[in-house]
């Protein structure tokens, strides 16, 4: 089976949102709702040096944080209806609209905090990486919109021989229970290493 992924090169993402309204107009989401979120992470330690504060191992960057369409999705395994599947053709994961009820399970199970329930519609909605598109043999709206091109998607196995296999990084949980089908890349340091904070947790504005 191929299993489709994505790539994020942490070190070209310029923190635009680019991504982020290209997934919201694609999947007509109300303000507050989005399926690809941005998240702000820094850290490090100051110190003083001859009476100046100066910055020492200070780091920060972006992450365009969406379903990981894991190899083993939490979300599928608690879903108490079968709604949220796994594509067995290319591993895909997305909800079944007719057959979910709502309840909530696949957000709670979820590691990444993906799944969200729709409060108009009262359906579970996540990334379900454009299908429709990927169908017809185009790109993801968030992959062709980016400006920087620091998303790629792709077949996981190609995207991790051309760039590698890190799927750690803070702030996300250990990708050791779901096998998250993502590629991160950052030159400066290591990520795994780096313990921060979210310090531009995302206004409900759009």
């Amino acid at each position: 089976m191929t299993q489709y992924g994505f790539y994020y090169n942490i070190d070209d993402c310029i923190g635009c949102r680019t991504c982020v309204i290209a997934c919201k107009d694609k999947n007509d989401l109300p303000v507050g709702t989005k399926y690809r979120r941005l998240i702000e992470y820094a850290g490090g330690d100051w110190q003083e040096q001859d009476g100046v504060c100066s910055v020492s191992n200070f780091f920060a960057y972006h992450i365009a944080a969406t379903c990981n369409h894991c190899a083993n999705p939490a979300c599928v395994d608690q879903c108490p209806t079968g709604a949220m599947t796994k594509d067995p053709e290319n591993g895909i994961v997305y909800v079944q609209k007719d057959v979910c009820i709502g309840c909530g399970t696949c957000a709670e199970a979820c590691p990444y905090d993906v799944p969200k329930v729709r409060e108009e519609t009262n359906i579970s909605g996540k990334c379900d990486m454009c299908r429709d598109l990927v169908a017809q043999g185009e790109q993801p709206a968030c992959v062709a919109s980016c400006l920087a091109r620091c998303i790629k998607w792709g077949d996981i196995k190609e995207l991790r021989a051309e760039y590698g296999d890190v799927a750690a990084i803070h702030p996300f949980p250990s990708p050791e229970e779901t096998a998250p089908s993502v590629v991160f890349s950052y030159h400066h340091m290591n990520p795994e290493d780096r313990e921060g904070e979210i310090v531009s947790p995302e206004e409900e504005l759009y």
